[in-house]
């Protein structure tokens, strides 16, 4: 043990020190999208308006509560708590077309509609004691939580302020710290300087990590395509920019007979995370990754048992809604079955799963005595 106690005498916490030579970095670093959103850091996207900053934020958001690989970059399952204070259901509609199909209904994303004041140190255990909840109920152990826009989330004060900015982003920080969680900041962009956030320059030394949005070549399909570029990543290099197809879903007509669409965004894998197709054979993953995939698994019809407790899924579905485990072998048809049959077969030995002719089901819990989650930080 390489941490000791100091000796309290102003009536303040007792600080833990720890001696620096016995310290070792970690080697794996966790994370909610690798190189981008990491639990415990408050980082900010910031674009100018209309640039498509809720489209880029909510398409992360949506790969976040489904573990899925976003723009060549690893993926953590999650829970997505989206605090839409400018346009709540802007956040929605622009969150739909990733997360329309029948496979995303027990994806963990929640869009809160209104604006929480950041100035206000209440506003730390009331998101930690709702965010704490969700992540019982959906069996997560991390968090994105988006404030979109920052500005509407400041209570009115100054975003000029030096003391603004730094008491705001103080607040976020002791929600990402206490809840393990990435806090999303949405912000826009100066008029007269595109690369830095609107309002005091003292906000980007208290950001772990920067993002700017700005247009790029627009020759793609003849849609828009906007460019995320990382300016600040406080514990780690920065990377290379991911590129985003703005695009549109249409979704019917209305009573008028006009076409009705929703936007979104696409991320596009940068050439340096392309990765070529796996081989069948080279997905075989170790005993520590089963385990993984059996857990996955099992989150996973338990969420399932909560929509439709007496159905029976067949494989195909179960392994449609299956999550970050399973990223390795998503490409490769044959990899995933059979990585999928082996998870079943070790959850139904395990008598956590029940097999019938249609498929497979949670199989019946005993009832837990549960210790409700206290309300205060």
């Amino acid at each position: 043990m390489y941490e000791f106690e100091v000796a309290n005498t102003n009536g303040l916490p007792t600080p833990t020190v720890t001696r620096a030579p016995e310290y070792q970095p970690p080697i794996e670093r966790p994370y909610s999208i690798k190189g981008l959103f990491h639990p415990k850091e408050v980082v900010m996207v910031a674009g100018a308006p209309g640039l498509g900053k809720t489209n880029v934020v909510a398409a992360a958001c949506a790969h976040v509560s489904q573990g899925r690989t976003f723009g060549g970059r690893p993926v953590r399952r999650g829970l997505v708590i989206y605090y839409g204070a400018e346009d709540p259901e802007g956040v929605l509609k622009r969150a739909h077309p990733l997360l329309r199909d029948p496979a995303c209904a027990t994806a963990p994303f929640f869009v809160v509609h209104g604006a929480p004041n950041l100035m206000d140190p209440e506003i730390i255990p009331k998101v930690r004691s709702f965010v704490e909840r969700k992540k019982i109920e959906h069996e997560c152990d991390t968090v994105v939580v988006v404030f979109d826009t920052l500005n509407r989330c400041l209570g009115g004060a100054d975003e000029n302020l030096a003391s603004t900015m730094g008491a705001a982003i103080g607040n976020a920080d002791q929600i990402a710290k206490l809840s393990n969680a990435c806090v999303v900041l949405v912000h826009h962009v100066g008029a007269g300087n595109p690369d830095r956030p609107r309002g005091s320059s003292a906000q980007e030394g208290n950001l772990d990590g920067l993002y700017i949005l700005k247009p790029a070549d627009e020759s793609r399909d003849s849609e828009k395509v906007v460019l995320l570029v990382p300016k600040k990543q406080k514990n780690g290099k920065l990377t290379e920019p991911i590129p985003f197809q703005l695009k549109s879903l249409f979704i019917g007509r209305d009573s008028d007979g006009e076409d009705v669409s929703v936007p979104y965004a696409v991320a596009l894998e940068p050439s340096a995370f392309a990765k070529s197709k796996p081989a069948a054979n080279e997905n075989r993953k170790a005993d520590g990754a089963r385990g993984e995939r059996r857990e996955d698994l099992a989150r996973t019809l338990m969420e399932l048992s909560k929509q439709e407790p007496e159905r029976f899924f067949t494989r195909p579905e179960i392994a449609e809604r299956s999550g970050s485990a399973f990223n390795t072998v998503r490409e490769n048809k044959d990899s995933l079955r059979k990585a999928i049959g082996r998870a079943l077969d070790d959850l139904v030995a395990a008598g956590l799963v029940e097999e019938g002719t249609d498929g497979f089901r949670r199989a019946p819990q005993p009832p837990l005595n549960e210790t409700p989650i206290a309300e205060s930080a």
